[in-house]
């Protein structure tokens, strides 16, 4: 047991995990699956030997004489696997170990590579033979034929069976068709999880492996070894779950009768990995002293052997590292920084990975690399770096706060890291069906109610559905969060994300929002004023300006403005396309380079008018310019509406 506490407590806590004889039994299953896999690789027989017919146990072939030698088909007991090759011609194998190879050349070294430790296999099946020699007994002088033996691996003649092999294979992109470590599903929506060294599923309750292989039109192939399930079933008050929440609910969280949940349901979504639609991410901030890196120590060793864990790293960094594999990503200390953009590049990174999307990168020799991205991601941060609406909606922000001294002294959490991870992973194996057919519609009803999007359903719905997996439902009845009455649960979510997605405003209103506050060459009183500021002197401020003094002081940031009634409801602020100062405006910003004119069409058609026939041509300085008008009393009713929802 792993003790990952700040403070040491004079009563440490008995553990919460399986025990008894089904504990004892599922170390037993371990140990026999760690012999059988010992006695696998084991060496071929000599290569002049001949070897039985897989088709018919009674015949037995010579060395270079089953059908098909040369090269027209791949020999029986064929120690490695063609795959296939891709548009380029690289031809790609699987090894006898199981790991994947792309062939640059065809030698020695290459082909015993791909076979070892079965090269004797290989050398039957395209024998290079001695010659027939002769030799004298020197104790009877008899001289005595030597035959012909197997000496070595005909490479040239091995090369083209190959190359035959895979040119009869349909193409195969490893970027489209090779899977990682983690969490996957197959064409029947069943969970399956790769370990590196074996694929498991749950069958009738039981949990059964296979060697990593071609499955279901995904190549799945050795790799580092990760966790295996635990051989026996977890029930919800044998899970290490309680525990662990437990421990969770001594960090000072803001909504400590939510966040510990969340928490919790991240660790059982990261290890669900590339088998969940949307991969919710985690974004915990506070000051120093708050207990982010206790955090992060706590969940990394629940997930032990199967996390990407770093400090301040950077995009590139964790792509390298996560390659196929759809195991979890924790980076601590992602804080936002001057002039650096290395944090907003790995939030992109979570960004995309929340939906399984591709990266493209550079690479060696100016050709660009895909990367798909399908791993969940936890952050913590001080000062967490800028991030875009479209960054926030795919996360739950979890505020910590100072814990008191005697909170600290408290604390004393443990994990096991050898069992936790295996038992979670084996409640999601049996758990799978009523994870997707029950809790995942049951909560998408509740927040559905609650006003909520796909999106912000996606992130809260999956983390909430997955700690009940684990925890139960009497379990997170007992921890304070009422899941058994739906109306009570989606009130305390509702109000729970109501700042979040306060924050969250469409990219329209975010570009009208960034227009209206936008400082103009123009002065009044000793100061600098705005676009929004004329226009509210225009309509109802303290000291109302003519239409044509605002109108002049637009003009000094390339804008207009149509009287009220033409054609709007009230004032229009007409926004052309280009102009100098409408570029310095919006430099630096999303909606540079005249995208501007593009987001602010995404607004309803009556807050931002397109189609008021020669009403949108406006003279801005002399020259006459096409324009979007922006309704601004239609704008003022969408903005009010806003708040009358918050409420």
């Amino acid at each position: 047991m792993t003790d990952t506490s700040e403070n040491t407590s004079k009563k440490p806590r008995k553990a919460g995990t399986q025990t008894g004889r089904r504990a004892i039994r599922a170390h037993f299953v371990d140990a026999m699956s760690r012999l059988e896999d010992s006695k696998r690789l084991t060496n071929a027989p000599d290569p002049n030997e001949p070897r039985v017919d897989p088709d018919d146990p009674e015949r037995f072939i010579r060395p270079g004489k089953w059908d098909g030698y040369p090269d027209n088909a791949m020999p029986p007991h064929c120690p490695f696997t063609v795959v296939g090759r891709d548009t380029d011609g690289t031809v790609y194998c699987t090894t006898f170990t199981g790991h994947l190879r792309p062939l640059t050349r065809f030698d020695d070294i290459t082909l015993a590579d791909l076979s070892a430790p079965m090269t004797n296999d290989a050398m039957w099946a395209w024998p290079a033979w001695s010659k027939e020699r002769k030799e004298v007994d020197e104790e009877t002088g008899e001289t005595k034929v030597i035959p012909p033996r197997v000496v070595r691996l005909e490479t040239k003649t091995a090369a083209r069976a190959i190359i035959n092999e895979a040119a009869r294979l349909p193409d195969f992109n490893p970027h489209d068709h090779h899977r990682g470590r983690g969490g996957w599903t197959n064409k029947g929506g069943e969970f399956v999880w790769h370990s590196g060294i074996w694929l498991f599923k749950s069958e009738n309750g039981k949990i059964t492996r296979s060697a990593p292989t071609m499955y279901d039109g995904f190549l799945y192939t050795r790799q580092k070894p990760s966790i295996e399930p635990w051989q026996e079933k977890v029930l919800p008050e044998e899970s290490p779950a309680q525990r662990i929440l437990q421990d969770l609910r001594t960090w000072k969280w803001a909504r400590p009768y939510l966040d510990p949940f969340l928490a919790l349901g991240w660790i059982v979504t990261a290890l669900m990995g590339g088998a969940l639609k949307a991969r919710p991410i985690i974004f915990t901030t506070g000051g120093a002293g708050v207990g982010k890196s206790t955090l992060h120590e706590l969940i990394k060793h629940v997930l032990h052997n199967c996390v990407f864990s770093s400090v301040d790293t950077t995009a590139a960094g964790i792509y390298q590292q996560v390659k196929q594999d759809s195991l979890p990503v924790m980076v601590d200390e992602l804080e936002s920084k001057a002039n650096s953009m290395k944090a907003q590049s790995v939030i992109e990174l979570a960004r995309v990975a929340y939906s399984g999307g591709d990266i493209a990168r550079g690479g060696q020799d100016h050709e660009g690399t895909l990367f798909t991205m399908r791993a969940s991601f936890f952050f913590s941060a001080i000062n967490p770096p800028p991030m875009k609406t479209q960054d926030k909606t795919r996360m739950a922000v979890l505020n910590l706060a100072a814990l008191d001294k005697t909170d600290g002294i408290r604390r004393n959490v443990s994990v096991n890291p050898e069992t936790d991870g295996r038992m979670f992973l084996r409640q999601i194996m049996d758990g799978w069906k009523s994870f997707n057919d029950e809790l995942m519609p049951y909560y998408w009803g509740i927040l559905r109610e609650q006003g909520l999007d796909s999106r912000a359903i996606d992130t809260f719905g999956t983390l909430l559905s997955a700690a009940e997996l684990v925890l139960g439902k009497q379990a997170m009845e007992d921890a304070g969060l009422p899941v058994a009455d739906p109306g009570s649960l989606g009130e305390i979510i509702g109000e729970a994300t109501s700042l979040e997605r306060a924050e969250r405003i469409d990219n329209w209103h975010q570009c009208l929002s960034h227009l209206l506050q936008s400082t103009i060459d123009a002065w009044k009183g000793g100061e600098k004023l705005t676009v929004g500021s004329v226009l509210e002197d225009m309509s109802i401020g303290q000291q109302p300006m003519d239409i044509d003094h605002g109108r002049d002081r637009l003009f000094a940031a390339n804008l207009g403005v149509r009287k009220i009634g033409d054609p709007g409801r009230g004032f229009c602020l007409a926004v052309p396309k280009d102009g100098p100062m409408l570029k310095k405006i919006f430099a630096g910003t999303d909606w540079h380079e005249s995208v501007w004119w593009d987001a602010l069409k995404q607004a309803p058609a009556h807050v931002v008018i397109t189609n008021a026939g020669n009403k949108q041509k406006v003279k801005i300085n002399g020259e006459l310019k096409h324009c979007l008008l922006v309704d601004l009393a239609a704008f003022e009713d969408y903005v009010n509406s806003l708040e009358r929802e918050k409420e």
